[in-house]
């Protein structure tokens, strides 16, 4: 075990004769231990150097939603043994204020995994990353499913540093969502620097070598049976990969996309899939879709009404004064909007916590079908609000 060690410490050294080993490159990487226990992760938390070991620390080993938590002994180590074999875990701990994360990797079955999580030396200057170039990696993908009168989005992104050392991008990470895109959520398992803005995600550097995960969710609501999606991207992305629920007779076209295949639900009843797959995006590209064939319920009954009190209103000259007053409309359509946003936030966690086996499939639906009608409700309303009121006696006053 010391010569694989060894072996590996090499790889990370910079040339030169007498270059010493800096730990923090080696922060986060998981190494296969024969010697341990089985199902046994050790982590060893240091500051800077191998002999400032830093013991009483509280260290959290999370899969999914679970979080297990152990305190590092006096060689500055925290030790796992309940494991179940092939889950995916990741370590971290807080340090001096500053969050520090292993790579995502794979419980072990027989024998263990030692790692190490480094935090900066209070007593060497901390040097700022050098300016690098990250990409989104090939396994980042788009998934789109296909919702009453909305689609949920979801982008699985992992940010990959392909150089030995952490790097700062030229430009931020900034991924500034389709407009009209409504709540937006940070998903599980996405780096806890990422951070929602309005319509705009935000994951900050600097890049630590291999993947940070970004994952985002939100619900961009349609109407009509068409829908184009179109994302800009801050950095590359590798290769494109895309899937799309298949619903009736939904159906998706990209320019994106030279290679596509349809996958079949493997249960009765299941969710079948559109895959498709392309070349490499360059950065500042928008990578668009368009969807077909959606689902959808006609506007026209309303849109008509609309159109004949905004006809009426045009002839008779009545508009200003059947307005409501600015103040109060404003606060109430503002209110509408403010429920609208929520009810979408609502939406998106009951999907995640379906997907995550948290609720059955009993209310998931149930609970699903109340919050869309409720937004049938709240939509409702914006289009009454929308129309102005026809002054009574308008026709005798033209007449």
């Amino acid at each position: 075990m010391t010569r694989l060690l060894g072996a590996l410490l090499l790889l990370v050294l910079p040339a030169g004769a007498g270059a010493q080993p800096d730990p923090r490159q080696m922060s986060g990487i998981p190494l296969p231990d024969a010697e341990l226990n089985d199902g046994t992760v050790s982590v060893r938390v240091i500051r800077g150097q191998l002999s400032n070991n830093v013991p009483d620390q509280v260290v959290e080993l999370r899969s999914g939603d679970i979080v297990e938590q152990a305190t590092t002994d006096a060689e500055g180590r925290a030790t796992f043994a309940t494991l179940n074999p092939g889950q995916q875990v990741q370590a971290a701990t807080e340090l001096d204020g500053e969050r520090i994360e292993s790579l995502p990797f794979a419980a072990p079955g027989r024998g263990g995994v030692r790692l190490m999580l480094v935090g900066a030396d209070p007593d060497r200057p901390v040097e700022p990353a050098p300016e690098g170039l990250v990409t989104f990696g090939g396994e980042s993908f788009v998934q789109v499913e296909i919702v009453e009168e909305s689609v949920e989005v979801y982008y699985v992104f992992d940010v990959n540093n392909p150089a030995q050392v952490a790097v700062e991008p030229p430009e931020p990470v900034l991924i500034e969502l389709p407009a009209g895109a409504q709540g937006v959520t940070v998903l599980p398992g996405s780096s806890p620097r990422t951070s929602v803005d309005g319509g705009a995600v935000e994951l900050g550097g600097p890049f630590d070598p291999g993947v940070t995960p970004l994952r985002i969710a939100y619900i961009l609501p349609y109407s009509g049976d068409r829908l184009v999606l179109e994302q800009a991207l801050p950095i590359d992305w590798d290769s494109v990969l895309l899937s799309v629920e298949k619903l009736g007779a939904v159906d998706y076209v990209s320019r994106q996309v030279n290679r596509r295949v349809e996958v079949p639900s493997e249960t009765r009843g299941g969710t079948d899939y559109m895959l498709g797959s392309g070349p490499r995006v360059a950065a500042g590209t928008p990578f668009t879709l368009e969807l077909a064939g959606l689902p959808h319920h006609s506007r026209m009954p309303s849109n008509i009404a609309l159109a004949i009190a905004l006809a009426i209103l045009g002839i008779g000259g009545w508009g200003a004064a059947a307005a409501p007053a600015p103040s109060a409309g404003d606060k109430g359509r503002d209110r509408l909007l403010a429920r609208r946003e929520a009810l979408f936030v609502d939406l998106v966690k009951v999907e995640r916590q379906h997907r995550a086996g948290k609720i059955g499939a009993t209310k998931h639906k149930s609970r699903r079908a109340e919050l869309f009608r409720a937004l049938e409700r709240v939509y409702q309303r914006l289009e009454e609000d929308a129309a102005p009121a026809v002054p009574t006696g308008a026709g005798a006053a033209n007449g």
